[in-house]
């Protein structure tokens, strides 16, 4: 794979030797025959469009924190029966709330809301009883089509 620099007769050889130039240029070939597919690849995107305006302060909705904590509702240990924990108050923002009232309250709070602000949020401390704390949430929800439950975490 040398060069060879003179010819039989003496002088120097005029041929260049395009082997390697070749196997470079299909090595380049290759390799672009190969990303340019993988860099054309995409993802689609929803790129929310220009707003006009910012709603009104008093339009906005108020975000919504169902509260569960241990001192207003003892609900650590498993429940014996069906239904709501006796004496249990919950808080709706700042609001007391017993566990047998919060369905009506939370169909006043959501009662003239769009769809997309149904949006109630469960802050409960991680100590208290799971099955407790979903049979209060299935209660918040029961008057209210279409709720969506969001959760509050420590962070």
């Amino acid at each position: 794979m040398g060069a060879q620099t003179q010819d039989n007769s003496g002088g120097y050889a005029s041929e260049i030797n395009i082997t390697p130039l070749v196997d470079v240029v299909l090595v380049l070939l290759i390799i672009f025959m190969i990303i340019v597919p993988v860099m054309m690849r995409g993802y689609d995107v929803n790129i929310p469009g220009e707003a006009r305006s910012a709603p009104p302060a008093e339009e906005r909705a108020v975000q919504i924190v169902l509260h569960i904590e241990q001192p207003n509702c003892s609900i650590v240990e498993p429940p014996n029966g069906p239904g709501l924990p006796a004496g249990c108050v919950v808080h709706l923002n700042d609001t007391p709330v017993t566990a047998q009232g919060l369905a009506t309250q939370v169909a006043e709070v959501y009662a003239h809301r769009r769809g997309d602000d149904r949006v109630l949020f469960l802050d409960a401390e991680p100590a208290l009883n799971y099955e407790y704390v979903m049979r209060i949430l299935d209660a918040a929800r029961s008057q209210v089509a279409d709720l969506k439950i969001g959760l509050v975490t420590v962070g």
